[in-house]
């Protein structure tokens, strides 16, 4: 066989980059705002808390997810098109983990648009759209885990696994961490709630007898 006639599947070596480096960024993004709110290893992640920093680093990972989604029209061996890769649950092969990696994407577009909207909308909204995440990462890790070619087994699917086994104690970590740090303060709250309370009361009282005296 003449070496000139050896096809390199270059679209199926971009599909694979294309996924394995969008989530790369997509984790250091999610770690990166998770170790920032830890007390006592927040101070050596305070330039990755930047939001500068955070709107590039998940812009990035979008544009590599698209790259990853694209480059999947143009591979030869499963054959997919345009619908296959932009609606979930279109295509025939493995149509449930694809569609896991399709509706990823458009979460992860829903965050990135926001992030740079921030200042237009208002912080409760932001913040209500921005637990989208926890979704995003778990669609996007069972994708990638399943589906993805390089971490069918070896070494890089153990980093992989132990990888997100650390960030998810992270996590968890940092829900606890806000659990606690709001119950801790609700006496001081209902001490602030009960004061602000009598000082009207006070107010109130004070006001009624002055009128009572002006009549």
């Amino acid at each position: 066989m003449n070496s000139n006639d050896i096809q390199i599947p270059w679209a199926w070596y971009i599909v694979r980059a294309g996924g394995l480096v969008g989530f790369l960024l997509l984790y250091v993004s999610i770690f990166a705002g998770t170790v920032s709110r830890l007390p006592g290893i927040s101070k050596y992640f305070l330039r990755l808390h930047s939001l500068n920093f955070h709107c590039w680093i998940s812009l990035q990972a979008l544009v590599f997810a698209l790259v990853h989604g694209i480059f999947l029209i143009f591979d030869k061996a499963i054959q997919f098109g345009p619908a296959d890769v932009f609606i979930p649950f279109h295509s025939k092969f493995e149509p449930g983990l694809v569609a896991l990696g399709v509706i990823a994407f458009y979460l992860m577009a829903i965050l990135v648009i926001t992030s740079y909207l921030r200042k237009y909308i208002s912080a409760g909204l932001w913040r209500s759209i921005h637990f989208l995440n926890i979704a995003l990462y778990f669609l996007s890790i069972t994708h990638a885990l399943y589906l993805g070619t390089d971490l069918k087994s070896g070494t890089i699917r153990q980093i992989f696994i132990w990888a997100n086994a650390i960030l998810l104690a992270l996590m968890l970590a940092n829900l606890a961490h806000k659990i606690w740090s709001g119950w801790k303060n609700k006496p001081m709250d209902r001490e602030t709630s009960n004061v602000d309370e009598n000082l009207y009361k006070s107010i109130s009282a004070g006001g009624e007898e002055r009128s009572d005296q002006n009549l």
